[in-house]
């Protein structure tokens, strides 16, 4: 912990510790992550055109970096969401069900242009560690 109080944290295959930011920030007992999309480990897109399978796999990176922190995607407070079309919400929110079940954070969603143009979603979040 640096003499700001937080700690960051770099997941292999999502960020490494040369990247402009790192996988997630740990401030007390909240995790901030940080814009997660749908590429595996090996930085390959996964569900190209298929907002449901980004979706799904974007989460399971989420989960990934909140385990780093010993945590699951119950500890998700919060997310921002951004689609970059509104006429995919309908499989986005299956997508989001379907992985997170009966927990309900609370959530943004935004349509917006993403940065690569095969994306359709980017999740950010914030998780509680406290007891």
């Amino acid at each position: 912990m640096g003499t700001s109080g937080l700690t960051n944290i770099d997941v292999a295959g999502i960020t490494l510790e040369t990247s402009p930011f790192p996988s997630a920030t740990r401030a007390g007992d909240f995790i901030f992550v940080s814009g997660m999309v749908s590429k595996d480990e090996n930085k390959v897109l996964v569900g190209e055109g298929d907002i449901y399978a980004q979706t799904v796999q974007t989460l399971k990176n989420l989960q990934r970096v909140l385990a780093g922190y010993g945590l699951g995607l119950d500890a998700v407070a919060t997310a921002t969401v951004y689609i970059n079309d509104a006429a995919m919400a309908g499989e986005y929110n299956r997508a989001w069900v379907d992985t997170f079940g009966g927990h309900r954070p609370s959530r943004a969603t935004i349509v917006a242009p993403l940065l690569a143009p095969k994306l359709l979603v980017e999740v950010q979040a914030t998780a509680w560690a406290g007891k």
